[in-house]
């Protein structure tokens, strides 16, 4: 049995659940584990609380029996019962693919959140196909998605809210200099571009940006905030955040002919630029 673990929020879950799909549709009965959610979380202020969120897209996991389970009261004893039943844990190293992963045939896997298309080199198409946002149809997201349709559309993501509470991993990637960057690069090809600017602060984003007749994209909150996912992956072109949730929005986008502008890197600290598409534009800050 292969068990992987689940933590974090919607981006990271979808990377999760991609490399449990990988197993799956390698023949290897996998499990998840989704006791971050219930008993793992610390409200410390750096990291917004979390809820699983894979059930809004339409997806499922068969969870593990809770004496595999990492968190949560005898956590130390089940350590053991995991090595003795389970087998070795795994980790991914750096935040970037982990090709050791791959060669995974029984055992606990944690530490990551698997970002790119390497980690599902199996079930990619099925994937994809299987991921259907709920809730698509309230008269908010028709009338933005109709908006976005109907122009040269660009989604830009702006991390903020709890991503200035852990500036050393998280800060300094995508700075204003790197979103002129890429509008620039966005305008250079597509003068008739219109930018769309999703955040968890839109209005500090759309002060920051100043891109005249952008539209601010704010009515997707709290419960509803994965439908900006949604958004983003109806845009014809995406500029993302170091963001594993923007990362999943421009993925989506299902538009041949897309131009996806990222960052060098997701993280400070971490040679992981790899998580990004090959085509993907990447731009520094």
């Amino acid at each position: 049995m292969i068990i992987v673990q689940f933590s974090g929020g919607l981006g990271n879950q979808l990377g999760q659940y991609g490399l449990y799909s990988e197993y799956k549709a390698r023949g290897f009965k996998t499990c998840a584990d989704l006791s971050w959610y219930k008993k793992g979380q610390v409200d410390d202020g750096k990291i917004d609380m979390r809820e699983i969120e894979i059930g809004l897209l339409g997806l499922k996991v068969d969870e593990c029996p809770s004496i595999y389970e990492f968190y949560g009261k005898g956590a130390g004893i089940r350590r053991y019962i995991r090595r003795a039943f389970v087998g070795h844990t795994y980790l991914e190293e750096g935040y970037k693919f982990t090709p050791s992963l791959l060669d995974v045939n029984k055992g606990y896997v944690t530490g990551g959140s698997f970002i790119g298309d390497e980690y599902i080199p199996t079930c990619k198409d099925e994937l994809r196909a299987s991921i259907s946002f709920k809730d698509t149809d309230s008269g908010y997201i028709k009338d933005m998605e109709e908006k976005i349709t109907g122009t040269q559309s660009v989604s830009v993501h702006v991390r903020l809210g709890d991503y200035l509470n852990n500036n050393s991993l998280y800060g300094g990637i995508c700075t204003p200099e790197y979103y002129r960057k890429a509008i620039e690069t966005i305008k250079a090809k597509m003068p008739d571009a219109t930018f769309f600017i999703f955040s968890n602060d839109v209005k500090a984003a759309s002060q920051m940006l100043g891109i005249e007749g952008s539209v601010p994209v704010d009515g997707n909150t709290d419960d509803k905030s994965y439908l900006d996912m949604y958004l983003m992956s109806k845009c014809k072109h995406n500029i993302i955040a170091n963001s594993t949730f923007s990362w999943w929005g421009a993925w989506l986008n299902d538009n041949k002919d897309k131009t996806v502008i990222c960052p060098t890197t997701l993280l400070n600290g971490y040679d992981n630029g790899s998580v990004y598409c090959k085509e993907w534009i990447r731009v520094s800050s």
